[in-house]
């Protein structure tokens, strides 16, 4: 497996570390860089954002991607993926009036939030894809999808009716209730750089105008959360559930409860899952090989 990190680069300070033709340009203010942690200057790149925040108030890099490229070898032996969707959208369910209960909702990381009844969505149109997400971790799949789904046996998931402007959509909800547990080798972090607990929070001031930000909880103590962003390959405790079905959710979940953003957990599949997206061509499934740890 070959591993590169993908920055978005401040155009401004790109080459305190980086070539004039290095990267690729996105608009005027951003390049984008992909770096192998083998690269000296990977380690550097926490030291220039740094000095560029102490010295400017700026920021050196503004987003990242961890990128993994597997060998057909490591596909072929691999006996279960992380499933990601590519495509992220909104308006989300809490904005569209979905409803949701609360009640067991952990008063500290904000995870655990139940839906009732249908999914409501609004908006202009749904994503082109045979499988989506909103930026609330609600996932939508396609006609397409549901048709495959029905033909191929698929097992381990529920399709709930989808309201989309009011009326009954031809898209479904997805919905997955098989819990692994994620195993402790994972790495979590805010960053490839930076870990820690939660934010604080607070009043700042921003151009002139101060903006409040509320305090935040990255890792809960009662478990529900375990970081902000997954670093490594995901990695889960074996169980003889993994044989049984073809789409799984972690029981530990990742991210932060901030405005329509809610924790959300990791997502896995079957070989036969990724298997059956390929042949049918499905769009908006991305995969890395999942470890299990005996």
């Amino acid at each position: 497996m070959k591993e590169t990190i993908e920055f978005r680069i401040n155009s401004d300070f790109s080459n305190l570390l980086f070539e004039e033709n290095e990267g690729k340009k996105m608009g005027a203010s951003i390049k984008v860089v992909e770096i192998s942690k083998d690269d000296p200057r990977y380690v550097r790149i926490p030291e220039v954002a740094k000095m560029v925040k102490e010295k400017y108030d700026r920021a050196f890099f503004f987003g990242w991607k961890i990128i993994r490229k597997y060998t057909k070898s490591e596909i072929n032996s691999a006996q279960l993926f992380q499933l990601k969707i590519k495509t992220v959208f909104q308006p989300t369910g809490e904005e569209s009036g979905t409803q949701y209960d609360e009640a067991n909702v952990c008063h500290l990381c904000g995870a655990n939030r139940q839906q009732i009844g249908s999914l409501k969505l609004k908006g202009n149109s749904l994503p082109k894809k045979d499988i989506a997400k909103t930026i609330g971790g609600e996932i939508i799949v396609s006609d397409k999808f549901i048709e495959v789904f029905k033909s191929r046996n698929l097992k381990g998931l529920e399709l709930q009716q989808l309201i989309f402007n009011n009326k009954t959509s031809t898209y479904a909800q997805l919905l997955v209730n098989n819990e692994l547990d994620l195993s402790s080798r994972i790495t979590t972090g805010n960053d490839p750089f930076t870990f820690t607990t939660g934010s604080k929070g607070g009043t700042f001031n921003v151009s002139g105008y101060d903006i409040k930000l509320e305090r935040e909880v990255y890792i809960c103590p009662y478990g529900h959360l375990i970081g902000l962003n997954l670093l490594s390959e995901a990695s889960v405790i074996n169980s003889d559930i993994i044989n049984d079905f073809d789409l799984f959710v972690s029981k530990q979940k990742l991210g932060v409860r901030r405005g329509l953003l809610i924790p959300e957990p990791v997502y896995f599949c079957s070989t036969k899952f990724r298997k059956i997206v390929e042949e049918e061509k499905l769009s908006g499934f991305d995969f890395e090989v999942a470890n299990i740890v005996l």
